[in-house]
């Protein structure tokens, strides 16, 4: 008797192609992740750069720094790189005009946070939601511009 011959995969072989589809697809998906959130951190720093340098041309015109911001001012921000903190804003924006200094915090998608403070644009690992105002000084915790308060954005935050 003659055994018909069988074409096609075992189960076993059918499994094992899954899995390593699966870790493939699993390795992808964390690599994009990855590649996204530095996106967003990099949109997110460039943002701040720019806003550093709009408000050191400010300052130059006026003798100070601007407060409040307003959307004449033509600032610009990649709405879509910023996520809120556990209060709600995205951006805050604190001003002491004793010693005319300001602090813009922002929080990427990421999570990450970054600060410019009179120019200086750094990571901020430490300072969050209200107490950014203290970097600069000040006692007070509440910030006097956020660029986002769920769900709007405020108006100098083109």
């Amino acid at each position: 008797m003659m055994w018909a011959q069988q074409k096609g995969f075992t189960i076993v072989e059918l499994l094992i192609v899954i899995v390593v589809i699966a870790i493939l697809a699993a390795i992808t998906i964390v690599a994009y992740t990855g590649v996204q959130d530095r996106a967003n951190d990099t949109t997110v720093q460039s943002d701040l750069a720019n806003f550093a340098k709009k408000m050191e041309l400010l300052k130059v015109d006026d003798g100070r720094y601007p407060n409040p911001l307003t959307t004449a001012m033509g600032f610009s921000f990649s709405r879509s790189a910023y996520t809120p903190d556990n209060q709600g804003a995205t951006l805050r924006y604190c001003y002491n005009s004793s010693t005319d200094t300001y602090v813009l915090m922002a929080r990427s998608k990421s999570g990450d946070m970054y600060k410019a403070i009179n120019g200086e644009v750094t990571p901020n690992g430490y300072a969050h939601g209200y107490s950014v105002c203290s970097l600069i000084g000040l006692s007070s915790t509440n910030p006097s511009q956020n660029g986002y308060n769920e769900p709007t954005w405020a108006g100098w935050v083109n």
